[in-house]
């Protein structure tokens, strides 16, 4: 048997076909490139709403369940990939957990009946005890989860002290997850923050001749992750000087953000909508400034913006709130600015409206291709490839690692 060459079961906190592609999305895109790779779609560790999202996530559950995902087009399954939606209730306290444990274990047979070494890359804390299957596993946590609204906390924490005397490493991508990781009792803890489809983003990019005076946020229209007063102040400072874009699905992990988007394009932004990869660079290789307007809250202290690095690379320079892992990367980019208070922030997205010259756009995609997946794909399939094979997981290899 190959003792080198594990099959991987990924434990996921979205749907394959989100809208938005995450961390954990990439994952399985890298790691499908050589192993056997298995993505378990979320359990659920949000309370569910009796709401047209949250049902009309349920259904798409169990369609996903009973046809599979051969045709997906929004994204892809890697040859490589088996994407496993399992009916599990969304619960993960008494009676249901006994429930639970069982129909998940039969999800993931394939995995558990795998000749080669059984890995276990876990993005959520809430794995029912699937880690006694496997011969080595990961935590690879890119939130503050417990802190996010909705959020079963006291189900996150049990599961975070259980994995910590079980994961090796534990991957965290900011300073702050990290720090709450070792506070919770990892021994093993690795920041390797959040990196970006850098190529697809340069290949879209456009000289300084081709840009117009535009100020790009893509991402979820959150209103637990957006400062909603700055985005208002923005909108109504760039009249006549330049456009507002935002792009992205509203309000996908909960709560409302429809009346805070309408009264933003009353006030002359324009959404886009939910853009693939592709026509999202595009649109961000002919704008200057990319925003990360975050509110600075419990949740966002974790935050690792992998839209940063979009940005830098579609050429764009880049103005945030004072989100601590950004605040971390701007010390190695003069492209990233740091605001203060909302009238900071306004103020530098007008400074930077004006078209770059080509050899600043031409830094900023050099500096982002250093935070690429081509080489944390590598990265991190060393780690389970090592791991695999029962060799000390290798150190180094990412920026900011």
């Amino acid at each position: 048997m190959d003792t080198t060459t594990p099959t991987m079961l990924v434990l996921g906190t979205a749907e394959w076909s989100a809208q938005i592609a995450t961390n954990q999305h990439y994952v399985v895109r890298e790691f499908a490139r050589d192993f056997e790779t298995h993505f378990v779609e979320s359990l659920g560790l949000r309370r569910v709403r009796l709401d047209a999202r949250d049902l009309s996530r349920i259904a798409r559950r169990v369609r996903n369940r009973v046809r599979g995902h051969a045709g997906t087009t929004h994204r892809p399954v890697p040859e490589r990939a088996r994407i496993v939606s399992p009916l599990i209730v969304p619960v993960h306290r008494r009676p249901t957990r006994l429930v639970n444990r069982i129909l998940l274990e039969r999800a993931v047979t394939a995995w558990r009946n795998s000749p080669r070494p059984r890995g276990l890359w876990t993005f959520t804390p809430v794995t029912y005890g699937l880690e006694r299957y496997a011969d080595f596993t990961v935590y690879h946590c890119v939130d503050l989860l417990g802190t996010f609204p909705g959020v079963d906390a006291v189900a996150v924490a049990a599961g975070e002290r259980r994995l910590a005397a079980l994961a090796r490493p534990a991957i965290a991508t900011s300073e702050a997850v990290g720090a709450h990781l070792r506070t919770t009792g990892f021994p093993d803890v690795r920041v390797l923050p959040n990196v970006a489809d850098v190529d697809v983003f340069a290949a879209a990019g456009r000289p300084a001749a081709q840009r117009r005076p535009a100020a790009l946020f893509a991402g979820n229209l959150s209103p637990h992750k957006l400062d909603y007063p700055l985005l208002r102040a923005l909108a109504e400072g760039l009249r006549g000087r330049g456009e507002l874009l935002l792009a992205g699905p509203v309000a996908a992990g909960g709560g409302g953000f429809d009346t805070e988007l309408a009264e933003l394009v009353r006030l002359g932004a324009r959404y886009l909508g939910v853009l693939g990869i592709d026509e999202l660079a595009e649109v961000a290789g002919t704008a200057t400034v990319g925003l990360v307007p975050y509110a600075l809250n419990p949740y966002t202290t974790g935050v690792s913006p992998l839209k940063c690095y979009e940005y830098l690379s579609a050429g764009l320079s880049v103005v945030s709130t004072a989100v601590p892992d950004v605040v971390r990367a701007a010390r190695g980019s003069d492209a990233i600015g740091v605001a203060d208070s909302v009238d900071d922030f306004v103020a530098r997205v007008l400074g930077a409206l004006a078209p770059a010259t080509d050899p600043e756009i031409a830094a900023r995609v050099g500096h982002a291709r250093d935070f690429g997946w081509r080489a944390r794909g590598e990265l991190l399939r060393g780690i389970a490839g090592q791991a695999a094979g029962g060799q000390p997981t290798p150190v180094t290899g990412a920026p900011g690692a």
